[in-house]
């Protein structure tokens, strides 16, 4: 009995847990982007990891820029530059990742 209970509490906690850390881009996220000309298709978003798309996500949500448009775009921008860039330089570099730790 005891182990039932503590078998449904943890299953319990990690439906709750893991939709809060597996966020990605959400119909409204892409209609944001949409409007600062950052298509659902592009190959900026297409190439997108997980842990980007949730930086994104909460970057695009931000409650600290949500009264100032422009400000909220600037981050966008400049968060999508920063990962155009990562793109690019992993495509010039075949196997290696731009963040893994040197030798």
């Amino acid at each position: 009995m005891r182990f039932c209970a503590l078998f449904v509490a943890a299953v319990t906690f990690l439906l709750l847990a893991i939709p809060a850390f597996a966020v990605g881009l959400t119909d409204s996220d892409y209609d944001y982007l949409a409007g600062q000309n950052f298509q659902k298709g592009s190959s900026v978003l297409n190439g997108l990891s997980p842990k980007e798309q949730a930086r994104l996500h909460a970057i695009i949500n931000d409650q600290t820029t949500s009264g100032n448009s422009a400000a909220r775009a600037k981050d966008v921008s400049e968060t999508l530059a920063t990962f155009q860039d990562h793109q690019h330089w992993e495509e010039t570099h075949p196997g290696q990742l731009w963040d893994a730790p040197t030798r």
